[in-house]
């Protein structure tokens, strides 16, 4: 059975800052993004510290090979100040990402093909203010894809990361496995069941994307943030 996707995530180390200029009473924001590492965290879904952030070794300890060689292939991503004023709802689906993106990041092979659906109902009490799917690697009826990225507006950044919040916790509470990643810096959470799913939020909008379970769940953890980095700098530039 395909996930219904809800979107959000929770997004952390950002602080926002509000000035009105003197001469003209325009208003800018200035987003300033604290440096996030790209370390896993356990299955529950709630944030863990990294091992930096321990107890430092006594004397008598050394790190062990396989410990530094992982540190040294997980290296700390500094995440671009954040974009503000996008409309994620009016990017092409195919500009987005492509047949060609889901090999490189999931070695899968899906049809190039693409649709864009508008979800008519949103959740308003969740500060919801538009929603769309974009299907790719169409079904024989046109009516669902083997990838599914969907992209819902919200009233503010808070409301996307809560929003998020709740999509971690519903796919928790349905038994599925959690872990924490990043998105070209920005925090996103990964969940596996009946295939695998990211989610993430980004200003006051929330990017997530459904992958079949067809693709291993190795292949799924790995592969995932770099398919929604792909679509999350396109998103930005377009």
């Amino acid at each position: 059975m395909r996930r219904h996707l809800v979107l959000a995530a929770a997004l952390t180390g950002v602080l926002a800052v509000s000035a009105c200029s003197s001469d003209t009473g325009t208003r800018r924001t200035v987003t300033a993004v604290v440096t996030v590492s790209s370390g896993d965290a356990a299955a529950s879904g709630s944030e863990q510290p990294a091992a930096s952030e321990s107890a430092p070794p006594t004397d008598s300890a050394s790190p062990s090979p396989e410990s530094s060689a992982a540190a040294s292939s997980s290296p700390a991503v500094s995440a671009a100040p954040i974009v503000t004023g996008i409309d994620p709802l009016k990017v092409d689906c195919g500009a987005i990402i492509s047949a060609d993106d889901v090999k490189k990041s999931l070695n899968a092979d899906i049809p190039n093909d693409r649709l864009k659906v508008n979800v008519a109902e949103v959740n308003t009490d969740a500060g919801q203010t538009g929603s769309v799917r974009c299907l790719y690697g169409l079904s024989a009826d046109k009516k669902t894809g083997q990838i599914t990225l969907r992209l819902t507006s919200y009233t503010d950044a808070a409301a996307a990361q809560k929003q998020v919040g709740v999509t971690v916790q519903n796919e928790t509470d349905n038994g599925g496995q959690i872990s924490q990643t990043t998105v070209n810096g920005y925090p996103a959470t990964i969940a596996l069941r009946d295939g695998g799913l990211i989610v993430m939020s980004y200003d006051n909008w929330t990017l997530a994307i459904a992958a079949p379970a067809s693709v291993d769940a190795a292949t799924l953890t790995t592969g995932l943030p770099q398919l929604a980095g792909a679509a999350l700098t396109r998103i930005i530039k377009s």
